[in-house]
């Protein structure tokens, strides 16, 4: 397999193939005009280092026999897709490809990039469609193209790639337990969907660099986890504060206070980032997310250094 950020030519050839698809898969929630503005204008000026060459991140979005039951349709996917693309295009830290096309996540396809994205990416979407199965020949059946899907992933990352995924990509296909473990979490619900306290759990860390090592507070949908979550297996980076919070709602199943909201972990060569913040619009026009979000796909692209060896027991 092709390093990333090193497409071979036929990488090369299979995105020139697909992109004639790939504006379609943006244009079904298109942003309105003066939100993507907002977004513009919150975004960064510069990323936080300088990118070592040219780098390519792909914004996979949930497929399109999946995107009419997707809860996300038309709400935050598309401001997400919109953020990812701004933040590239803005600071030049990485060019973006937007799309839904099952065909860009081949194992050749993905060796053009440096990092995918999943913004909210949800659904068993490694599971190729009868009208998917048509861009993914060679691949062989159905079976056998996603065990290859599955397997182009896990190298990819494995091999140096990075993974950056936000709030409901943790529930993406639940059917692939190796995905939970890449991410590091399964889902298991949303107790709040209110004004929250957030704790910075490394101050110092320069995955946190945005919130200058203080706590904020934050109105949105916030998750709970369950295994394979653990201290021992990721770096945590946010958590929920409960002191500043609201414990008195429902469906709370953790009994051990320990509500982790973003965190970064290794896989392999390569590199893998979370985090559970990005359902309410708003929060893609808030600078300090904006540039948490550049910081992270910017460790994920391999430009931004970070020690992320777990620290918890």
């Amino acid at each position: 397999m092709a390093s990333p950020g090193s497409p071979n030519r036929l990488a090369r050839a299979v995105l020139g193939v697909l992109a004639a698809l790939l504006p379609a898969a943006f244009a079904e929630d298109a942003v309105p005009p003066h939100r993507a503005r907002q977004i513009r204008d919150a975004a960064p000026e510069q990323p936080r280092v300088a990118p070592r060459k040219p780098r390519r991140v792909l914004v996979f979005l949930t497929p399109p026999h999946l995107m009419p039951k997707d809860p996300h349709k038309g709400y935050n996917i598309p401001y997400a897709a919109c953020a990812l693309k701004v933040l590239g295009e803005k600071t030049g830290a990485f060019e973006v490809v937007v799309g839904d096309d099952l065909a860009l996540c081949r194992p050749d396809s993905l060796a053009a990039f440096d990092a995918v994205a999943l913004p909210n990416t949800s659904g068993p979407w490694i599971a190729p469609s009868d009208e998917a199965m048509e861009r993914l020949k060679g691949l062989g059946d159905k079976t056998a193209a996603e065990t290859a899907l599955r397997k182009g992933l896990l190298d990819f990352v494995a091999n140096g790639g990075g993974l950056f995924a936000f709030h409901y990509a943790i529930g993406g296909n639940a059917h692939w337990p190796e995905f939970r473990d890449l991410l590091g979490a399964a889902f298991d619900g949303h107790p709040w969907n209110e004004e929250v306290g957030i704790r910075v759990d490394e101050p110092d860390h320069p995955l946190v660099a945005a919130f200058g090592g203080k706590g904020f507070r934050l109105a949105e949908e916030i998750f709970q986890f369950k295994a394979p979550y653990a201290r021992s297996k990721v770096r945590v980076l946010l958590s929920l504060d409960t002191a500043a919070t609201n414990m008195g709602v429902t469906w709370i199943n953790r009994k051990d206070g320990d509500f982790a909201l973003a965190w970064a972990k290794a896989h392999g060569k390569g590199r893998v980032f979370y985090t559970a913040i990005g359902h309410r619009t708003e929060v893609f026009w808030n600078p300090r997310i904006l540039a948490f979000y550049l910081d992270g796909l910017q460790f994920t692209t391999g430009d931004l250094e970070a020690d992320v060896a777990p620290k918890g027991g």
